[in-house]
C-alpha cells in the first residue's frame, strides 16, 4: 500500500523577510525544497510526489520536481489560501490507486527516507502516524505576559511531518471541516476532529522547520558541518 506524498510548499515565507518563498532559498547549493524531494524520491513507500506550490512560483516548483524527484512520477498543483486548502489541493490531484496520503513541510528539510518510511508502514498498519519530538523545555502558559501554571510535559509532543492517513479518512475530515468552518494547522488535528485515533511516533533525525532567520542559519551550519548529502 503505497502512499501519495503532499510536499507543502504553497507558503510564502514572509516571517524570513526574503522577496522569495523560503523553500526556494538554497542550502548548500540546493533550494530547501530540494533535500524533501529528494529524501521522498528514494523512499520505497511512497508512489508519487505531489507538490504545492504557490501559483507565481509553479515553473520554478516544476523545474525542481523534474531534477529532483528521481524516478517518482510527480505533479506540481498550485496551493490555496491556507495550509489546509492547499493541502487539500494536492490530495485532489494525487492517484487514486493510492490509499495513503503523506503530507510533509517543505521547510523541514532534513528528513530521512528511513522515517518516511517507517512512519508510512506505521500508518498502513494502524490507521494514521505522524513524526513527533518530545518536549525537553519546560512548558509554561501565559496570559498577557503572566505565567498562569507550569504545563505537565511529560505528555507534550510538538507535531512534526510526515503525517500519514488513510485518504478517505482526510477526506471524510475536510468535508466535515468546511461545514463546521473548522480550520487546522496540520492533517492530525483535522483527523482528530472526526475522532481518528493519531499514533505518534517519535523522530531520531533532525526535522526541525525552518521558519526564522534563526532556523535558516542553523541548517546553514549543520549542512556545512555534518554530510547532508553534498552538493
Amino acid at each position: 500500500m503505497l502512499a501519495s506524498a503532499i510536499i507543502a510548499a504553497g507558503g510564502s515565507g514572509t516571517r524570513l523577510g526574503y522577496k522569495e518563498p523560503k523553500q526556494f532559498l538554497e542550502l548548500k547549493g540546493k533550494p530547501i525544497i530540494a533535500w524533501s524531494l529528494e529524501a521522498f524520491s528514494k523512499a520505497t513507500e511512497i508512489g508519487e510526489i505531489i507538490v504545492v506550490a504557490p501559483l507565481e512560483h509553479l515553473d520554478r516548483a516544476s523545474a525542481y520536481a523534474d531534477k529532483y524527484c528521481g524516478t517518482k512520477s510527480y505533479k506540481v498543483v498550485p496551493g490555496g489560501g491556507t495550509r489546509q486548502e492547499s493541502v487539500k489541493n494536492g490530495l485532489s490531484a494525487s492517484s487514486s490507486t493510492m490509499e495513503l496520503v503523506a503530507v510533509h513541510d517543505a521547510a523541514r528539510p532534513f528528513i530521512t527516507p528511513d522515517e518516511i518510511d517507517a512512519i508510512c508502514l506505521m500508518a498502513r498498519d494502524l490507521g494514521a502516524a505522524i513524526l513527533a519530538q518530545r518536549i525537553n523545555d519546560t512548558v509554561k502558559e501565559v496570559h498577557e505576559g503572566i505565567v498562569t501554571r507550569t504545563v505537565d510535559r511529560s505528555k507534550l509532543v510538538a507535531a512534526l511531518t510526515p503525517q500519514v492517513c488513510r485518504k478517505k479518512d482526510l477526506l471524510d475530515a475536510y468535508e466535515k471541516a468546511a461545514a463546521d468552518g473548522f480550520m487546522a494547522t496540520d492533517e492530525s488535528s483535522l483527523l482528530e476532529y472526526i475522532g481518528v485515533n493519531v499514533v505518534v511516533q517519535i523522530s531520531n533525525s533532525i526535522n526541525f522547520k525552518i521558519t526564522t532567520e534563526a532556523d535558516l542559519k542553523m541548517a546553514q551550519a549543520l549542512v556545512n558541518c555534518m554530510d547532508f548529502g553534498g552538493e
